[in-house]
C-alpha cells in the first residue's frame, strides 16, 4: 500500500493493495477502489483476475448489481476447455445469482429491524460468535479465539484457540466478567481448556449448559448453586468421526437440534433432530428434510420457546452470500419453506447464529459483513421494532452567481398544528432536524430580497437531505421577479417559485454556466471556477476567463484599489490515496490556487503588499462516493476551485 503513495496509477500496485484488503479478516470492501483504479489505469493488458476480484469486492460491500456486471464481463475470460475454468465459470454463474437475490432483497429492506455491534467492550480484531443468552439474567456467553487466552499456542491456522467468555449488561453497557467467584455463577470452574473451548445453549430453565469440544457436545448441570463435571452426551447425538458445531434444544429439553455432517444428509452440514425416550436417552436422529436442508452447509438451528418456528442459516436456498439467516414455521405437513430474513439481517457475508427471546423479536447474532471490528462480531437485534423518524436537513442559502446569503428559514408541517421551526443561516449554511415528515412550508427571509415560500416532502424514514435554495431577482418586459430555486440531489428535485415585484433591490443579469466569469451589473464581484479530474490541484492559467479576471484584478489596481480575494476549494467523496483524506486534497488546491493567482498578478505587475487574500474555504462536497470512481461526471462538480475577486 505505500508503493501507492509513490504512483497511485500503477495497475499493479493498485490491484495488490486490492488484494491485501480483500483477503484480510475485516475491512474488505476497501479494496473496492483500488481495484477500480487498477481498472480504470489499465489499458491492453488488463489483469484477467482483476475484474473477478472487484466483482467480488462489489458483492461484499453489497453492491449486487454491479458485482452482477463485472462477472458478467468477467465470464468471456473464462478458459471452460479446462476442469478449473468449468469450477469458474460455475461459480461466476453462481454469483450472478445470488446478486440477483440481494437486488430481491434490498428492495425490501426492513427499516424496522434494528441491528447495532455490541463495540469493543464484547468485540475484538480476532472474532466473536456464538452467543448464548442465559435469561432473565442479562448474561451473555460468547466464543472468541482472541489473544491472551486459556492456551498460550495458536492452532494450525495461527489463531489463537477457542475459549468462552461472559458478559454481563449494566445500564444498558456490556461488560466482561473477569472475576472467578461472579464467573462461576454462570460457567463450570475451569471450563476453558488449552483446547478449543466453545458455549452452546442453556436449557430453559438455566440450570443446564451445554458446550462444544473436542468435536463433540458435552453438558453440565448446576446442583447446589455449583455447575458439575462435563459430560459426553450419547452417541445418538455425538460421534468421534461427525464435527457437531452448534446445538438447540426445545424449551422442554425433550428434543435436540443439532448440525453434523451424514452420509444420509443432502450435502455438507444438515440439521437433524432427536427427542428423547421414556429411559431419558437420546433416541436416533432424523434428517430435518429438504425444505430445511440443501446440498449446501446449514448451520446454527434456534428453536422457538413454542417449538412452531426454527431459525437457521444456510448457504444455499434463495441466499445473498455466505450463511444468511433463514426461518421455517412447523405445518401439519412439517417445515415448511425456508424464509430468507433479508437485509439487514442478512448480509453479503456470514450471519449465523441467531438466538431470540420468548417473544421471537429480540436477539443476537454473528456477522462478519462490513463495518465489523473484526473478523466476525456479534450484534443485537431488534426485529420490526418502532423506530423514531429523524430527518436532518443541511443546506445553502445562495443569490443567482451563488454567493452564500445570511438568512432566516422557518420550516412547518403542512395540515399541522406543530409549531414552526426556525433557523439561520450563516455564510449560506443552515441546517434542521425534524421527526416530522410529509409535505413541509420553507419561508425564506434575506436581506436585499423579498419574503418567499416554497413546499418541499420529506421522506417517511430517518434520512440525511441536501438542499439548495437560490434567491435571484430580474426585470422583464419592464415588470420585475423573484425566483426562488430549492434543488436537492437525496431528494431528486429542482423547483421553482416566482413572485412578482414592486421594485428590484438586487440585480442579476447573468446566468452562469459551469466554468465560467460571473459578475453582477457593476462588475463586482467576479468569480473564476475551475474544475478538476480526480486528485488534479493545477490551475490552467491560459483560460480565456481566468485571463479577464487577472485583466479586471490590474485595472483595479490602477485605480488605487487593494486587490481582495476569496478561495472555495473542493473535493468530491471520492477515496483519495495520494492525499489520504479528501480535506486534505481540497486543501491543497486551496493553497494552490492561493500560490498561482499571487504570481499571476505579481507577473502583471502588481505589488504583492496590494494582494489580500480573504479567506480560503476548503470543503468536501457532492454526491455519496458509491463505489464508481469511472463515473466522473458523477463527481466532476464537486471538485473545483473558485477564485473570487472583490
Amino acid at each position: 500500500l505505500k508503493l501507492l503513495t509513490l504512483n497511485s496509477k500503477d495497475v499493479v500496485y493498485n490491484f495488490e493493495g486490492g488484494l491485501s484488503y480483500y483477503f484480510a479478516d475485516f475491512e474488505q470492501a476497501k479494496s473496492v477502489p483500488l481495484f477500480e483504479s487498477a481498472l480504470e489505469n489499465s489499458k491492453e493488458d488488463t489483469i484477467p483476475e482483476l475484474c473477478y476480484y472487484l466483482a467480488r469486492a462489489y458483492h461484499i460491500n453489497g453492491d449486487f448489481e454491479k458485482s452482477k456486471e463485472a462477472f458478467t464481463h468477467f465470464k468471456p475470460f473464462i478458459k471452460t476447455s479446462t476442469k478449473s475454468g468449468q469450477e469458474l465459470m460455475k461459480q461466476s454463474d453462481y454469483y450472478i445469482n445470488i446478486n440477483d437475490n440481494g437486488k430481491k432483497q434490498l428492495a425490501n429492506k426492513n427499516e424496522n429491524t434494528i441491528i447495532k455491534n455490541l463495540g469493543t467492550s464484547i468485540n475484538s480484531t480476532y472474532g466473536e460468535y456464538a452467543p448464548v443468552m442465559k435469561k432473565n439474567e442479562q448474561v451473555l456467553l460468547f466464543t472468541s479465539r482472541r489473544e491472551n487466552g486459556t492456551s498460550k499456542k495458536v492452532d494450525t491456522d495461527l489463531l489463537p484457540y477457542e475459549d468462552i467468555y461472559v458478559a454481563k449488561q449494566v445500564n444498558d453497557n456490556w461488560q466482561l466478567i473477569t472475576d472467578k467467584v461472579e464467573l462461576e455463577k454462570y460457567i463450570p470452574k475451569d471450563l476453558n481448556t488449552k483446547k478449543h473451548d466453545a458455549g452452546v445453549i442453556y436449557s430453559s430453565d438455566g440450570n443446564t449448559l451445554y458446550t462444544y469440544k473436542n468435536d463433540l457436545i458435552w453438558k453440565s448441570i448446576l446442583e447446589n448453586g455449583k455447575w458439575s463435571n462435563l459430560v459426553e452426551l450419547d452417541k445418538n447425538i455425538n460421534s468421534s468421526q461427525y464435527n457437531i458445531p452448534s446445538v438447540n434444544l426445545s424449551k422442554d429439553g425433550n428434543t435436540i437440534y443439532f448440525t453434523t455432517t451424514r452420509k444420509d444428509g443432502f450435502g455438507g452440514k444438515d440439521i437433524y433432530k432427536s427427542s428423547k425416550n421414556e429411559e431419558g436417552k437420546w433416541n436416533v436422529a432424523e434428517n430435518l428434510g429438504d425444505k430445511i436442508n440443501t446440498k449446501f452447509d446449514e448451520d446454527a438451528p434456534f428453536i422457538s420457546d413454542d417449538g412452531k418456528t426454527i431459525y437457521f442459516s444456510s448457504k444455499g436456498h434463495d441466499g445473498i452470500g455466505g450463511y444468511d439467516i433463514y426461518k421455517s414455521e412447523l405445518t401439519d405437513n412439517g417445515w415448511g419453506k425456508a424464509e430468507n430474513m433479508g437485509i439487514p439481517i442478512n448480509s453479503a457475508l456470514d450471519d449465523i447464529y441467531l438466538i431470540v427471546d420468548e417473544k421471537e423479536k429480540n436477539g443476537f447474532f454473528a456477522s462478519n459483513r462490513d463495518g465489523g471490528i473484526g473478523g466476525i462480531d456479534i450484534y443485537s437485534l431488534c426485529i420490526n421494532c418502532p423506530t423514531k423518524i429523524i430527518n436532518t436537513i443541511n443546506g445553502l442559502l445562495v443569490d443567482n452567481i451563488e454567493t452564500p446569503i445570511d438568512g432566516t428559514l422557518t420550516t412547518q408541517l403542512l395540515s399541522s398544528n406543530n409549531p414552526a421551526e426556525t433557523t439561520q443561516s450563516k455564510a449560506g449554511k443552515f441546517s434542521f432536524v425534524t421527526a416530522t415528515t410529509g409535505k413541509h412550508q420553507i419561508t425564506v427571509e434575506a436581506q436585499n430580497f423579498e419574503k418567499q415560500t416554497t413546499t418541499i416532502e420529506l421522506p417517511n424514514k430517518t434520512s440525511e437531505t441536501d438542499l439548495t435554495i437560490k434567491l435571484n431577482q430580474f426585470e422583464k418586459n419592464e415588470n420585475k421577479f423573484q425566483v426562488l430555486t430549492i434543488s436537492s440531489k437525496a431528494l431528486n428535485i429542482t423547483q421553482t417559485d416566482t413572485i412578482k415585484l414592486e421594485k428590484l433591490i438586487v440585480i442579476n443579469n447573468l446566468h452562469p454556466d459551469s466554468s465560467s466569469i460571473q459578475t453582477n451589473a457593476n462588475n463586482t464581484p467576479i468569480t473564476y471556477q475551475e474544475f478538476y479530474n480526480y486528485n488534479s490541484t493545477t490551475i490552467n492559467t491560459n483560460n480565456l476567463s481566468y485571463t479577464k479576471l487577472i485583466n479586471q484584478a490590474l485595472t483595479n489596481s490602477k485605480n488605487g484599489e487593494k486587490i481582495v480575494i476569496e478561495i472555495e476549494s473542493s473535493a468530491s467523496r471520492v477515496p483519495t490515496l495520494t492525499y489520504k483524506t479528501n480535506i486534505n486534497l481540497s486543501s491543497v488546491r486551496g493553497d494552490e490556487a492561493k500560490k498561482i493567482i499571487i504570481q499571476s498578478l505579481i507577473d502583471k505587475g502588481i505589488s504583492e503588499e496590494k494582494i489580500i487574500v480573504n479567506s480560503i474555504n476548503s470543503i468536501v462536497s457532492g454526491p455519496t462516493y458509491s463505489s464508481d470512481s469511472y463515473n466522473i461526471e458523477k463527481y466532476k462538480k464537486s471538485q473545483y476551485v473558485k477564485i473570487t475577486l472583490k
